[in-house]
């Protein structure tokens, strides 16, 4: 799950295939779910504005403000 928590930032997600699951901006308090049965890859515009919840284990958000995040999670992430 990705949430929108501090501000609003630009989201991107596909699947393992590369279809795109959502594309756009999460407003602040927004958030987003996204399942695969192999992994998604993220890339988030400013990841330092969101919480990251990943087969329900919160990522440490230690992301530089304004900074770009490339990111990949499978089934045992």
């Amino acid at each position: 799950m990705v949430t929108a928590a501090r501000g609003p930032s630009w989201v991107s997600a596909k699947d393992h295939d590369d279809r795109v699951l959502f594309d756009g901006v999460l407003d602040e308090g927004e958030s987003r779910n996204f399942t695969d049965d192999d992994r998604i890859t993220l890339v988030l515009g400013d990841a330092s504005l969101l919480r990251l919840v990943v087969n329900g284990r919160e990522v440490p958000n230690d992301f530089p403000p304004g900074g770009v995040e490339r990111l990949t999670y499978g089934r045992g992430d």
